[in-house]
């Protein structure tokens, strides 16, 4: 199984592109989610022209919308409640379904569910998928040498860097290690999947998560001794394995960029 996050080598057009660019894509679009934002056409414009940009570059990386399955299954969960909630709490808007009247302080009526609820619990789905999206234009199409390089040359300490690029990889191996003790218990008979919700909480989870803390303990003093035997943190400046250089790509990329925010800048302000 692949994970969601996890690098996958290639030679497309958006693996190599300089690191900077992509980081940079990922916090125009931290940026751009933190705007404030209302259940209008304009608004939703915003966010699916900024989706269908991270879409040009999952597909240019060839990325395939399969990894995230997982994900997605607990953002869609996550969805429902978000809608829910603000459904029933948002003020103003056309009642869609009376349940009863429930008046709270600010003005809502938690048991109105209304129309301009919904779609602002939408709106906000939108706001977390695309900042989801975003992610892995950087994380899963730049190897862990390139990011540690980057980070060099912004000045940036090793050690941080360093912890920068661990919490990465770690996230990938924790999926990875959850699925094969998922298996291994499988062919031991104790099958997860079959138990229900409150027998799952009850006695299902601690035959995986105990094995799971105690491999992820094993990793990290393995870790610590190859950093050890790599003499990481020696004085003197270190090698890089894989040099970073601006070219053509970088600036077609950037420009799109720019020209994105600039784009949702006239959508969003320009009246």
């Amino acid at each position: 199984m692949q994970t969601p996050f996890a690098y996958s080598d290639s030679e497309s057009f958006v693996h190599r592109l300089h690191p900077l660019v992509k980081l940079g894509f990922v916090i125009a679009t931290l940026v751009i989610i933190l705007l404030p934002y209302f259940p209008t056409a304009r608004d939703f414009a915003v966010l699916l022209s900024w989706l269908g940009l991270a879409g040009i570059f999952w597909a240019l990386a060839g990325i395939h919308p399969r990894r995230f399955y997982v994900l997605l299954k607990i953002l869609l969960a996550t969805f429902v409640f978000l809608i829910l909630v603000q459904g029933f709490m948002y003020r103003g808007g056309r009642p869609l379904l009376v349940l009863g009247h429930l008046p709270i302080p600010g003005g809502a009526d938690l048991g109105v569910l209304t129309d301009a609820g919904l779609l602002f619990g939408i709106l906000l789905c939108l706001r977390v998928l695309v900042a989801v999206g975003s992610v892995p234009v950087f994380v899963s199409t730049t190897s862990p040498g390139k990011v540690m390089a980057m980070f060099r040359r912004l000045g940036i300490p090793s050690r941080f860097a360093f912890m920068f690029v661990s919490a990465l990889t770690f996230t990938d191996l924790i999926f990875e290690m959850w699925q094969s003790i998922l298996d291994a218990q499988k062919l031991r008979g104790f099958d997860l999947a079959s138990l229900g919700m409150v027998e799952r909480l009850r006695r299902g989870l601690i035959p995986v998560v105990v094995p799971l803390v105690l491999l992820l303990f094993r990793r990290g003093d393995e870790l610590e001794i190859a950093l050890q035997g790599k003499g990481f943190g020696a004085p003197g400046k270190p090698t890089e394995l894989e040099p970073l250089a601006f070219t053509w790509r970088d600036v077609v990329a950037g420009g799109m960029i720019l020209a994105a925010v600039a784009g949702v800048i006239l959508i969003k302000f320009v009246r």
